[in-house]
């Protein structure tokens, strides 16, 4: 009798940006189970791409005993009631559903906020969009993807550097956020996560998620921050900044007078001024 013996092989594949959880995680149970696996504390929950399937309901059955074991608070999801008559509705965010899961994310809020005064945004008939470049007259755009840790400035990856966030303090909601935004892709890109940020939609959606369960927006980012650049620091990037074929600039808005901003199929592309 001949016995055959077969070899089995297996590789080690290298982790990339974006492939980490926090830059996957739209919701803040999501945003929960990222810190539940930093901490290496994910044992019996499904993984990361299955458990984005799941309801709300269901996500929050799964992470309760983890998160108490880990003193993360963990709000259950609030209940769809009617208000009583005479009382006035928060501000609310359109809602559409996901493409890949049906879950109730945020159609991108009325991009005006966004348009710098100073960009041409409002006509941008004038602008081309050439390959990895958006060209306005004599301004060129160049598509910006991550960036290796060698190539940032020195310190941007240390606990000092912050998201910082602005607070709301009243007055149009959609303001806010557009300003938050800003701040939000600034500090992604200084730590060489452009390529990997939050569309505006998804960014106003996860205000409305927690601000729905009582949490405090800018510390959450703040959280998230802490976790990217610790992250960052050991993990590979790849720094290809190529925009798809079929993106349009029917799908980017100027996000300052030096920035474009992408929104092609949920996903960002960002394009600087050269």
């Amino acid at each position: 009798m001949r016995y055959v013996f077969v070899a089995a092989f297996s590789t080690i594949q290298p982790v990339y940006a974006d492939q980490f959880c926090f830059a996957l995680a739209e919701t803040y149970y999501e945003q929960v189970y990222c810190q539940l696996q930093a901490k290496a504390q994910t044992k019996g929950l499904p993984p990361f791409n299955q458990f984005k399937k799941n309801n709300e309901a269901v996500q929050a059955s799964l992470l309760k005993r983890p998160a108490e074991r880990n003193g993360i608070k963990l709000p259950l999801p609030a209940r769809k009631t009617q208000p009583p008559a005479g009382t006035i509705a928060p501000q609310k965010i359109v809602t559409k559903p996901h493409t890949s899961t049906q879950r109730a994310i945020a159609n991108e809020p009325d991009p005006a906020p966004l348009r710098s005064a100073k960009a041409d945004s409002n006509n941008i008939s004038g602008c081309e969009l050439l390959g990895n470049q958006i060209r306005c007259g004599n301004r060129v755009f160049k598509s910006l993807g991550n960036r290796a840790n060698h190539r940032l400035a020195s310190g941007v990856l240390s606990s000092d550097n912050k998201m910082e966030l602005p607070r709301y303090q009243g007055g149009e909601l959609s303001q806010y956020l557009a300003q938050a935004y800003r701040r939000y892709i600034d500090k992604m890109c200084e730590i060489g996560l452009c390529g990997v940020t939050m569309t505006y939609g998804r960014f106003a959606y996860l205000y409305q998620d927690l601000s729905t369960k009582g949490l405090d927006f800018p510390q959450r980012f703040e959280i998230m921050y802490g976790f990217l650049k610790k992250d960052k620091t050991t993990m590979g990037v790849r720094e290809s900044s190529g925009a798809p074929k079929n993106l349009s600039m029917n799908e980017c808005v100027a996000l300052t007078d030096m920035r474009y901003v992408c929104d092609h199929q949920g996903r960002n592309y960002i394009f600087e001024a050269q």
